[in-house]
């Protein structure tokens, strides 16, 4: 039996992210679940989201237990602590999905296309870019977070693993940015919008933050010795 993307669905899940707030997305899904236990073991237990446009989702935390998701794009999805058990994930996109704390008991990613957050490398353009300094990079990176940004895309500098050591990025806007394994060495980022980075495992001994915005930022694994807050 193959199921069929389901637009309730689909829109009440997208709803709650829009909201900044699944817990609407987990009350519903708790109650419906009970609904649906005699398909345990089949391809349309859970909620039906073949084929769905999810990527760039911020569904951390969602409840996806035993969904069906064959085929669904969840790249760039960032997944933190979601509950993906017996979900069925054959010919998903998860490339660039953030899986951190994920729960993947029963699931099938192998079945995916998968490629983890982190190892895509750095682009050279927007390096060059924010070497200019914020009054170049700046008025350049609001114009594509406002073209490319909304409620539930999150749009980001792609900067992992790149070494910034020792540039001055005060005032600089890195918003969602992945810098995911950056050299951040002595990086100047007083007054620096890091709102909701990813800085997981970069290497920011020394690096002047004073002043800057971290809300949301992801530090798990970074090098935070000697850095300068206050």
């Amino acid at each position: 039996m193959k199921s069929r993307l389901d637009a309730k669905q689909y829109e009440l899940l997208v709803s709650s992210v829009k909201a900044a707030d699944v817990a609407a997305w987990n009350r519903w899904y708790a109650a419906h679940l009970k609904e649906t236990q005699h398909l345990r073991g089949t391809n349309v237990f859970g909620a039906h989201l073949d084929g769905a446009d999810l990527s760039y989702l911020n569904l951390e935390g969602a409840d996806l237990r035993f969904a069906s998701l064959q085929g669904a794009d969840l790249s760039y999805s960032y997944l933190k602590d979601a509950n993906l058990e017996g979900a069925n994930l054959f010919s998903a996109n998860l490339w660039r999905a953030y899986l951190g704390g994920a729960n993947l008991e029963g699931a099938n990613p192998d079945s995916a296309h998968f490629e983890p957050a982190g190892k895509v490398k750095f682009d050279a353009v927007q390096l060059e870019l924010l070497k200019m300094g914020s009054d170049v990079w700046n008025p350049w990176y609001a114009a594509k977070l406002c073209e490319e940004n909304s409620n539930v895309r999150l749009y980001g500098a792609y900067l992992e693993e790149v070494s910034l050591a020792g540039l001055d990025l005060s005032g600089a806007n890195l918003s969602y940015a992945h810098l995911e394994g950056a050299d951040l060495r002595q990086v100047n980022l007083r007054d620096a919008d890091l709102s909701y980075a990813h800085l997981e495992s970069a290497d920011l001994w020394m690096a002047d933050l004073r002043g800057a915005n971290l809300e949301g930022a992801e530090l798990g694994g970074a090098n935070m010795t000697g850095v300068k807050r206050k």
